[in-house]
């Protein structure tokens, strides 16, 4: 792999900053006392690094000018924040996971003890809505769900995560989907073996995103969950590479597609950015829009935008904050 040749490079104030030292240890976040915990502390100094190097990958700076002197402060240190809290709940979460396949790899994939792991599972994570496990054909052996039929017996072997598990006997984060419970979710799934190295089947567990992000973006953005309103200018969207919003503060865009719902084609500018979201893990740039869905003025916003990532799905963090 060819050197970055940002890395290494030292700042004004004499730090030498390795971005990919910086990556790996957000990317390592974990809540588990026994994982690279990254700290509040942490976030404050490697957002005080980021603050003195070229962001990976920016737009040309507006003819109306910079946004307001703090946003260069305040914004990467809030998205610094929420990308360490989002990849430490993912990593968390395939930790739960990947301990129960190990579980399940020596009780089996039915009976009372596969269903008390899946239990557990479920109580030890509230950002988990579903597991079940699965077999090697791909159905449903038993299912765990919180208020909703597990459909034990049925044939997921067609869903994609459950395909790539079934084929390629590894772990996978799936994109995310509309649940026939009506909420979307996205699932982790893992492969599981017995002691002898049969494989057995799998585990899924569904996760609500939704759920997930809430806990993290609202504190930090000061939004009241009820009805997705604070009072600053920040704001946080989440995008899939192939152009997804999985998530927003304003909730009647997740689930549109940034290249193709008609709601953007209007905004060149969002477009770009979100050509250049799909090339680059992190970056800066500007891009006009609505302010909300309820609220059609036009506005410019600047934004930052970094990676959450698992098993080689990524997903794109971005806060933004309306000019002045």
């Amino acid at each position: 792999m060819q050197k970055d040749k940002r890395a290494n490079r030292p700042c004004k104030a004499g730090i030498t900053v390795t971005f990919d030292k910086i990556q790996a240890m957000i990317m390592s976040t974990g809540k588990n006392p026994e994982q690279n915990v990254l700290g509040f502390a942490s976030v404050v100094t490697i957002a005080a690094l980021i603050l003195c190097n070229t962001v990976a990958f920016s737009q040309d700076v507006p003819e109306n000018g910079v946004s307001a002197a703090d946003s260069m402060t305040n914004m990467p240190f809030i998205l610094l924040q929420i990308q360490a809290d989002v990849q430490g709940s993912l990593n968390d979460l395939e930790a739960g996971v990947a301990d129960a396949a190990q579980n399940l790899s020596i009780t089996g994939l039915e009976g009372s003890d596969a269903r008390g792991i899946l239990q557990r599972l479920l109580e030890t994570d509230s950002n988990l809505a579903e597991a079940v496990t699965f077999s090697n054909e791909g159905k449903i052996i038993i299912a765990e769900c919180r208020g909703c039929e597990g459909g034990e017996g049925a044939d997921i072997s067609s869903q994609e995560h459950i395909a790539h598990v079934l084929k390629t006997k590894t772990p996978t984060l799936s994109k995310q989907f509309l649940l026939v419970e009506g909420y979307n979710g996205t699932a982790l799934a893992y492969p599981i073996f017995s002691p002898q190295g049969e494989f057995l089947g799998g585990i899924s567990a569904i996760i609500e995103p939704d759920k997930l992000l809430n806990a993290v973006v609202a504190p930090q953005l000061h939004f009241n969950l009820s009805n997705r309103s604070n009072i600053t200018d920040y704001s946080f969207w989440l995008m899939h590479l192939d152009g997804l919003i999985a998530y927003d503060r304003d909730s009647s865009q997740i689930g549109k597609n940034l290249f193709e719902d008609p709601l953007y084609k209007p905004y060149p500018s969002l477009l770009a950015l979100g050509k250049m979201m799909t090339k680059a893990r992190s970056g800066h740039g500007y891009y006009s829009f609505q302010v909300t869905e309820g609220n059609r003025k036009q506005v410019t916003k600047e934004s930052y935008w970094t990676t959450a990532e698992l098993y080689g799905r990524e997903w794109r963090l971005v806060v933004t904050k309306i000019m002045q």
